[in-house]
């Protein structure tokens, strides 16, 4: 049995200005939790380590970060725990790319870039194994990652790294490094390990091919943070196990704000199992009651010291009778006319149309989205 441990888009040196003053503690987040990701390697006793891009979020990176990562492959090098690892999306192996910077390699002699325009490979006999790979060499490509890919090699297991877009119609940009699941179900691999996509995703059963999202949170990361065990059997079968590792979690909460009749309920429906490792949106929408209604950054300052991170948007809207003319707004106070006397020449669900009419145009009017 082969034993993996698969990990993308670390993305370290990430700047989380969306954050504000916590922006800092999950940059150093990041720093913490790629130790545990080698921290679990060890503890999980895997034979290899691939790392599917975005190591780095930029090509330009503090020295502290360089120092982090030579430190922490020198841990496996003292397990005898090789390493491979494709340049991504954000730290592509263009002009400026840190792999061309600094001597990984050099540096650490159980590490494996792949740096060559073409894809390649590189084998563990000890293993059984050989590795194949080709970094992205800008942010955007029409090139699949996939491409040139088929074993070279007599070895038992075959793995491929690549980092790019999995192919589904109408989704996926055509520049996003896009591979499809005919270039994966004729690869001739055992495993592929993919990064880009920010959640784990298997793409493909026959060969096995996922993605296994960062390890910790990242911005429009939904799931908390995990690494992927891979064990590849001698009878062909490939079981991959997520593990979450990551500390911060991530929700989205959407309030309709016809069903909140006063102020309390309202922050306390915010704050429902909030805790200090928490990142939550939340969103207003609906119809409401004028005088439930807070500013944003006043909820978030209150309420804000129960999460990690708040953020409270405001995407309701007030009820008819609380609707009046706004000046200087010559559409939206002629709409407003046409509807109030539409809803006084009418009675029953005709008035009761009217009336929802009003309020979510209104709404629609004022640049905002209703449930």
């Amino acid at each position: 049995m082969l034993k993996i441990l698969h990990t993308a888009d670390i993305h370290l040196g990430t700047k989380f200005s969306g954050l504000g003053n916590k922006s800092n503690l999950q940059r150093e987040q990041l720093r913490t939790t790629f130790k545990n990701v080698i921290a679990t390697a060890i503890n999980e006793g895997v034979n290899i380590v691939l790392i599917a891009g975005d190591l780095f979020d930029a090509n330009q990176q503090p020295q502290r970060n360089i120092d982090l990562v030579i430190e922490q492959f020198h841990l496996l090098k003292e397990k005898n725990i090789p390493v491979c690892l494709v340049p991504g999306t954000h730290d592509s192996f263009d002009s400026s790319s840190i792999y061309r910077k600094v001597d990984f390699e050099g540096k650490c002699s159980n590490l494996k870039i792949f740096t060559g325009e073409c894809m390649s490979c590189k084998e563990y006999p000890e293993l059984d194994l050989t590795v194949y790979g080709k970094p992205n060499l800008s942010n955007r490509s029409h090139v699949s990652p996939l491409k040139g890919l088929e074993p070279s090699t007599s070895s038992k297991f075959h793995i491929a790294l690549a980092h790019g877009s999995f192919y589904i119609p109408g989704r996926t940009a055509e520049d996003d490094h896009v591979f499809s699941l005919e270039e994966i179900q004729s690869s001739g691999m055992n495993y592929l390990a993919l990064g880009h996509w920010h959640r784990p995703y298997r793409c493909s059963k026959e060969p096995a091919a996922w993605y296994s999202g960062p390890p910790e949170w990242i911005p429009d990361q939904r799931e908390k943070g995990a690494v992927l065990l891979v064990s590849l059997l001698d009878t062909g079968e490939v079981k991959v196990e997520p593990k979450e590792i990551g500390l911060r979690d991530y929700d989205e909460v959407d309030i309709d704000m016809s069903e909140i009749q006063e102020l309390p309920a309202l922050k306390a429906r915010i704050s429902e199992g909030a805790n200090e490792n928490l990142i939550r949106k939340v969103t207003l929408r609906g119809l409401r009651n004028a005088e439930l209604m807070e500013n944003p950054e006043e909820l978030e300052a209150e309420l804000g010291e129960k999460f990690f991170h708040l953020d409270v948007m405001d995407e309701s809207h007030a009820r008819s009778e609380e609707i009046s003319v706004d000046e200087g707004r010559l559409i939206r106070n002629r709409f407003v006319e046409l509807m109030k006397s539409q809803i006084e020449d009418s009675e029953g669900e005709a008035r009761e149309i009217a009336e929802n009419a009003l309020q979510y145009g209104i709404a629609l009017l004022d640049g905002k989205e209703v449930l």
